[in-house]
């Protein structure tokens, strides 16, 4: 802003097309006054800006549903689009209900997910490529909301239904008029009993190098994405639940998956690809530096531009691929004169 970038918000690109040298960036904007109303996206006025150079960064998802949607418009875009779609290897599992050995038996570890920020530690397991075996991973602790351990300690067991009779009735005495005050803060603490299932389970972080083998596609105007967890990287998920079991196991807790995991589905806050980089148009969507192949001033620089997973969590891999992209465009060369320069280094 201070060296006069123009900043918009609440504004939609919808088409990408090459026009005068440059590209023209068609745009809806969501009206601040019209928050909360029914509204035909579809139907708003779209809005066009010229630019000589165009970056596109709107994550892994949002970057590859763009491109797609504009395939017709820029015909030069690599059949790689679409492809190469990891979830950088993320897997949520739980130790559940962790206890601490005492010379009387034992009692709950309490682990406390929900005090402090998620993920200040992690294991690190390798792979083939510095001294262990398969595809390396990292597991991490994870902090959930406090709102999740209250629902923890309501489904905590069956008990839960007993301790919530004396709510009931009190709430019932209140409105049938017998009594003014039910003692609902004690009652309702009795109903999410004394925690140990939500203070004694720690959710487990996996991530790592997962096979990139995902696909990305329009179906009736939306993104669709097919990556299974069955797929050949059913190996890799293997060996990071035995060693989350493990983990488990060394906490004195019970091991537990996802529900997604039954349902041959997985979660990832980590997506990459969909528009990888290569070396040529044939095996990529860009160029090294984040230039679309067959399409000069157009640039991909975010998490879609991973032509796989990168093991840890990819925020700061995708930060210096971006800035790295900044600096060539910046000196203003050719996709052509970046690679043959990018060979002579090398």
């Amino acid at each position: 802003v201070a060296a006069g970038a123009e900043i918009s918000t609440r504004c939609e690109v919808r088409t990408i097309a090459p026009a005068g040298g440059g590209y023209e960036v068609g745009y809806v904007v969501h009206e601040a006054a019209r928050e909360g109303e029914e509204t035909a996206t579809d139907r708003l006025a779209v809005h066009r800006v010229h630019a000589d150079r165009v970056i596109v960064a709107a994550g892994a998802l949002s970057t590859t549903y763009l491109l797609l949607r504009n395939r017709a418009a820029l015909p030069a875009l690599s059949p790689a689009l679409g492809t190469r779609f990891s979830g950088n290897g993320d897997l949520l599992t739980f130790a559940l209900r962790c206890r601490v050995p005492t010379e009387g038996g034992s009692v709950p570890r309490e682990l406390d997910p929900f005090v402090g920020p998620s993920i200040t530690s992690a294991i690190r397991v390798p792979d083939a490529a510095d001294g262990g075996e398969g595809r390396g991973f990292y597991l991490e602790e994870a902090g959930i909301p406090v709102i999740v351990a209250w629902l923890l300690g309501v489904l905590e067991a069956p008990r839960a239904v007993r301790r919530a009779r004396p709510l009931v009735r009190g709430m019932l005495g209140t409105w049938r008029g017998r009594h003014r005050d039910p003692a609902v803060s004690a009652e309702i603490s009795a109903l999410f009993g004394d925690g140990t299932h939500s203070t004694a389970m720690l959710p487990l972080l996996g991530m790592g190098r997962d096979v990139p083998d995902g696909t990305a596609r329009l179906v009736d105007g939306g993104l669709d994405v097919d990556w299974r967890k069955d797929g050949a990287s059913e190996p890799f998920f293997a060996r990071m639940r035995a060693t989350a079991r493990e983990l488990a196991r060394a906490l004195g807790g019970g091991f537990a998956d996802n529900p997604s995991w039954y349902l041959n589905r997985l979660i990832t806050v980590h997506p990459v690809g969909g528009a990888p980089m290569g070396a040529t148009a044939a095996q990529g969507v860009v160029d090294p530096f984040g230039e679309v192949f067959g399409h000069p001033g157009l640039h991909v620089l975010d998490g879609a531009a991973m032509p796989g997973p990168v093991g840890p969590n990819p925020a700061l891999t995708i930060a210096a691929f971006a800035e790295r992209g900044v600096e060539a465009l910046l000196e203003g060369r050719s996709t052509v004169e970046r690679a043959g320069s990018s060979a002579a280094r090398s």
